[in-house]
């Protein structure tokens, strides 16, 4: 271990969490790429304003901040703009928040990263799954895929919110990031296989199971990753 104590989350399981967010919100809310990015960008902004904190820099870390939100913020309204329908905006703007709060919670100005706000954020990306069931019943495989998702945005938010409090950011943590991130995915991967497996049993209409079926999905996955 070497360099300043910083107690900010560790940086790959930070990238991890943000990047599976955002690859869950374009999965589940198709046309949104645009707004995506400018969420996701200003999160990224905003990371490099709250690590200018450390250095002291005050003034220059609440432009720069401000700005990161700011843009993340446009985002939002302009995914939301674009949204035609209902079922899309409300699609839409959920998981677009969620994966903001997410990256808020990660990138913390202040503090150590907020738990509070990855909650939030995860629940976001998870009523954004749920209302997809609702609106588009017959396909399970997508649900199953949000899910997942959803609770492997939390974990490896917490994962990076964890090793910060423990080790800091300056220690070498990549391996240990690493190797959690490798088992939580290999779960989630056998989830989605054996969840449109069980599907497949079925002799179709899966409307109302297929949203209890993702339910459990949750319910077994967040246990399981929290062994």
């Amino acid at each position: 271990m070497s360099g300043t104590f910083v107690r900010k989350p560790a940086l790959m399981s930070s990238a991890l969490a943000l990047l599976v967010a955002a690859a869950a919100t374009w999965r589940l809310t198709e046309g949104t790429l645009g707004a995506l990015a400018l969420v996701v960008g200003g999160t990224v902004v905003v990371a490099v304003g709250s690590a200018l904190q450390t250095r002291r820099e005050t003034a220059l870390r609440w432009v720069v901040v401000a700005a990161g939100v700011l843009v993340s913020l446009v985002g939002v309204a302009l995914g939301s703009s674009g949204s035609g329908e209902p079922g899309a905006l409300v699609r839409t703007v959920p998981a677009l928040l969620g994966v903001l709060l997410v990256g808020l919670a990660l990138a913390p100005v202040r503090g150590d990263g907020s738990r509070g706000l990855l909650k939030v954020g995860a629940a976001l990306l998870f009523l954004t799954v749920l209302v997809t069931g609702l609106l588009e019943p017959d396909e399970l495989r997508p649900l199953l895929v949000g899910t997942v998702a959803t609770v492997l945005v939390y974990d490896l938010g917490e994962q990076a919110i964890n090793v910060g409090e423990q080790l800091g950011r300056a220690a070498e943590t990549k391996s240990l990031e690493a190797t959690h991130a490798v088992g939580s995915v290999g779960v989630g991967v056998a989830t989605v296989f054996l969840g449109g497996e069980v599907a497949t049993l079925g002799s179709g209409g899966l409307s109302l199971s297929a949203l209890a079926l993702v339910v459990v999905a949750v319910l077994l996955l967040a246990a399981a990753l929290h062994e």
